[in-house]
Formats: C-alpha cells, structure tokens, sequence
C-alpha cells in the first residue's frame, strides 16, 4: 500500500480532514474512539499490528483532534476493509465517506476487488456502502457478537 496518497482531504460539509499512519503514541486514543463508537470494540492488539503488519490505519485528524480512522489489508489480488470508525460527535459530516475513499485509494492498485463485512443492523453503513458501489455478496451467519448472541454480517465487495 503506497504511503503517498493524498494528506489532506475536504468533506462535502467543509471539515478538512488530515491524514496519516497510526504510531504507538497514537494507540490509546484509538482505543478512546474504538470504544466510543462500537458496542464490541476491536482489541488494542489488532492496532498495534497495523504498526508493522500487513494491514495499515490511517488515522484522519480535524483540528489536531482524531475523528475517524479506516483499517486496510490486501493480498492475492483483492482487498479488505477491516475497520472504519467516526468518533460519534463527528458522524453524518462526511468523514465516513472520504475514509472510505481513502482506503479505496489505499489499495486499488494492488487489488482487484475490496470486500468487507457489516453488520446486519448497520443501515446507515450499508447505505453509505451502496452509494459507493459495494454490492452484496453474502452473508455470515452468527458473524458478529452481541449482548445477546450474535448477529449476522452482510459481505458487500467493490469493483475496483
């Protein structure tokens, strides 16, 4: 994945959104927004591998302030959204779409197809999803946890 995408990216609402590489320093605050906004947040180890793993975390700053990162991977020709967070108080100002685009940029080059998986019950993230042109392509039984149970995950892929 190429490190020279562009830095500094405007949302449809005028919020100019600064982009760049998740540091160790930058873990616990992650993990303040990775809790804030899902009810079965991603374990801090899943963050520390972006460090030198595979997968890469953009971080997307306003005002020196985190609101929003999108985690990527790819390997064999296709891609993978692995996670997209909005701190809550930044949601609806088109922070999620220019995240998504950027994980696009992130990885068309060295793949073919970006799938993801989404929860069931996530309308406003399958809508966004759809007006980006990611389809539907399955679905993943008891795939995600609940407070009682589990929920399914919808698979959704993009041409890319």
């Amino acid at each position: 994945m190429t490190d020279e995408l562009p830095l500094v990216r405007e949302t449809y609402t005028g919020l100019l959104l600064h982009f760049r590489l998740i540091t160790s320093d930058d873990i616990p605050d992650v993990m303040t927004l990775e809790r804030s906004a899902h009810s079965h947040p991603w374990r801090q180890s899943s963050f520390e591998d972006c460090l030198n793993g595979r997968q890469k975390c953009w971080l997307a700053e306003h005002n020196n302030t985190l609101v929003g990162y999108v985690v990527v991977t790819h390997g064999g020709g296709d891609a993978e959204l692995l996670n997209i967070s909005v701190a809550p108080a930044h949601q609806r100002r088109g922070i999620g779409q220019i995240l998504l685009d950027h994980a696009v940029s992130c990885v068309k080059e060295k793949a073919d197809m970006l799938f993801l998986e989404v929860r069931m019950s996530n309308r406003k993230a399958i809508a966004l999803y759809e007006r980006e042109d990611f389809f539907e392509v399955g679905q993943r039984k008891n795939y995600y946890p609940t407070v009682n149970g589990h929920e399914d995950a919808l698979l959704m892929a993009r041409q890319l």
